[in-house]
């Protein structure tokens, strides 16, 4: 392997002309990776309302255009009807619907229409249109129609729908969180050109990792924002390893033939450990059915994977060329070396230690299932417009069911039961609209189109149910019951339908996901150390970090979504073992020729300053996630990966090394042991 290094550094040019290529082709077809916010896709094939949704936008398009809600206030009802005309003749508008729809208002003032028919429409001085756009709500189309929507009605009401696209957001986050990692490297590396050499073999390392994205076709929101910030923070310790075994090679030889391929070859044996682990707790999460936790693993799992490739190959060419400049730029730099907790590190104390691990880990564990999980990972706040329309006319959430249309009368039964339901603001079909019986040639082609197609009949349902709840997932349940009564096959879909699917699928996924990252990590640690009992140590070190992050929402009285529980489930697994891998490591090296005491001392102090610049940046890397981002699930990710990188980081540093020393006889093969050792 020293000979295939040194002959791949001495042709450094070649390298840097594979890697320029990768990353000019990535950058060239990265804008043909298509990010979207569509949950759907990502839902098994058996999930019902992904079917229902195939169905709709085969057999009714129009019905999945963007729509929403527009809200006027303080006006007559003939100046709501004038409105309502001029806001259908703005492109972008395919259609609005108001209260005259279903009733002659020329007829029928609107204070004799009954109530509970009125109040969806109209309540309190106030007017609720539907809209439905032409375009998808993030199309310029879109948003040009809601802008001119909003002008039009100045402080009388506007659009209750707001575009939210993730990307110009999820790239400032991204730019903001390098900037602040860029600024700890900088700091707390001993050379300014040192820095700059690892941030461009970082960036290329990103840059390639988003443009083979391509092989996906597309990804979620979710994978674009986290993916590259995540394996930014993951993979500056492979860059600081190398640098420091340049360092140590250059202490023993100037010549930089020798002394560069050598620090690769030392390197890569330190890192290949911690990076596996890593790329196995990415690749655990590419098992879910929930197939965005999925994707997200495998990107991270490349992206880790391209990181590690860069840093052996790309980045020792670029010190090469640049070695003087690296010489010339060195400054001092500061890590905190904790060397008063040494003196600490002894049996009286690991024990004290040890029960204070146990009884924290325990405690832990029952708190964190005792957490309420929200199940959808695309929450945003309510805009004002927003919740004005929910504290006038409720929830509003909107449903579709989807039934054979062969049998009228049958369609007509299930209306009638379904009117009964508690929550229900409205249920219309065609039955509602046009009496029943009524020969279809003579229904309007328009009117049809919204609830017939050859094979299928729409059922459109209001509730004043939230969006997602407990009473709204027992409805779903309620309806799915009801509608069985008449009907072998059928659909109900909606954004409540799909996140309660998307419940069922996740809280199925937490076990295997979990399962799969503990074996796969515990294996490569196992042959790491060649020793069953380092594994179980460091495992139980790391899965009582992410039980104490994990405890922590339950005690602040928050709810967080679940798919972020199993995503930190094994991303702090995987990104955070190499710091007790970091220290067993030492430890062992130092036993050879210490006590146990004296080599976990001498343990902690190397440990220090290899991993105290990852804990930074991956601490900095999901608190920028935090605070950039409106999205909950990546605020929550953000947070948790912060957080528990910090709890980790602690775990790994203070508490592992009095474990090592109670635990000597079990984790150290005497044969390595110097005779003196300890005497």
């Amino acid at each position: 392997m020293l000979k295939v290094l040194t002959y791949l550094n001495k042709k450094g040019k070649y390298v840097i002309v594979v890697f320029a290529a990768l990353l000019v082709i990535s950058l060239l077809v990265f804008p043909f990776v298509k990010i979207t916010d569509d949950r759907v896709d990502y839902l098994p094939d058996s999930s019902e309302a992904k079917q229902g949704l195939v169905i709709l936008n085969e057999e009714f398009s129009d019905v999945l255009k963007a729509n929403g809600k527009v809200l006027i206030k303080n006006k007559t009802v003939n100046e709501i009807l004038n409105l309502k005309m001029e806001i259908k003749k703005i492109p972008g508008v395919l259609s609005v619907i108001w209260i005259d729809d279903f009733v002659d208002l020329t007829t029928i003032p609107i204070e004799y229409i009954p109530e509970n028919v009125r109040d969806n429409f109209y309540k309190d001085n106030k007017a609720l249109f539907d809209i439905t756009f032409t375009d998808e709500i993030n199309s310029e189309v879109t948003k040009n129609a809601i802008r001119e929507i909003n002008t039009l009605l100045k402080d009388n009401g506007g659009v209750g729908l707001t575009p939210r696209s993730v990307v110009g957001v999820a790239t400032l986050a991204i730019i903001v969180a390098v900037a602040i990692v860029v600024l700890v490297v900088v700091i707390f590396t001993d050379s300014f050109m040192a820095s700059l050499l690892i941030l461009v073999t970082l960036g290329v390392s990103i840059g390639i990792n988003l443009g083979t994205n391509i092989i996906f076709g597309k990804i979620s929101d979710i994978t674009f924002i986290a993916s590259s910030v995540i394996q930014l923070a993951v993979s500056i310790d492979y860059c600081l390893v190398f640098m420091k075994k340049l360092k140590d090679a250059r202490s023993i030889t100037n010549d930089l033939d020798q002394a560069i391929p050598q620090a690769m070859y030392q390197s890569l044996k330190t890192v290949l450990a911690s990076s596996l682990t890593t790329i196995a707790g990415f690749l655990a999460i590419g098992i879910m059915k929930y197939r965005i936790g999925a994707e997200l693993g495998l990107v991270l799992a490349k992206g880790v994977t391209i990181s590690l490739i860069s840093v052996i190959l790309l980045l020792p060419v670029l010190v090469r060329l640049y070695i003087k400049a690296i010489d010339k730029t060195n400054h001092r730099i500061y890590i905190p070396h904790f060397k008063f907790y040494q003196r600490w590190i002894k049996k009286p104390v690991g024990i004290g230690v040890l029960v204070g691990l146990v009884l924290i880990g325990g405690f832990s564990f029952y708190f964190q299932n005792q957490n309420k999980y929200t199940y959808s990972d695309n929450q945003v706040e309510y805009t004002e417009l927003e919740k004005e329309i929910v504290n006038t006319f409720g929830e509003y959430n909107q449903f579709i069911l989807i039934i054979p249309n062969n049998e009228p009368a049958k369609e007509v039964q299930l209306l009638n039961q379904l009117q009964a339901l508690e929550t229900l603001q409205s249920v219309t079909s065609l039955y509602t609209i046009v009496p029943y019986g009524t020969p279809l040639e003579m229904i309007p082609p328009q009117v049809k189109a919204q609830f017939l197609s050859d094979n299928h009949s729409l059922i459109y349902i209001t509730l004043d149910v939230p969006i997602e709840s407990d009473v709204t997932f027992k409805t779903i349940d309620t309806l799915r019951d009801i509608v069985k009564d008449y009907y072998d096959t059928s659909y109900l879909t909606g954004e409540s339908v799909v996140i309660y699917d998307s419940k069922l699928v996740i809280e199925e996924d937490y076990l295997y996901v979990l399962i799969a990252s503990l074996v796969a990590i515990g294996l490569i640690v196992f042959f790491t150390f060649r020793k069953l009992t380092i594994p179980i140590l460091l495992l139980i070190v790391i899965e009582s970090a992410i039980w104490v992050n994990m405890a922590i929402p339950y005690f602040q009285k928050i709810e967080f979504a679940y798919l972020g529980y199993i995503l930190i489930s094994s991303i702090q697994l995987g990104a955070t073992i190499d710091y007790a891998i970091i220290m067993t490591d030492n430890y062992l090296k130092e036993r050879r020729s210490n006590s146990p005491i004296v080599a976990s001392q001498k343990a902690f102090v190397a440990s220090i300053e290899a991993i105290f610049v990852s804990i930074l940046a991956l601490i900095i890397a999901g608190f920028s996630l935090t605070m950039m981002m409106e999205m909950d699930l990546i605020r929550q990710l953000g947070i948790l990966i912060g957080r528990g990188t910090i709890i980790s980081g602690l775990f790994s540093l203070f508490i592992l090394p009095q474990l090592l020393v109670l635990f000597d006889k079990l984790i150290v093969n005497k044969k390595l042991i110097n005779e003196k050792a300890g005497k």
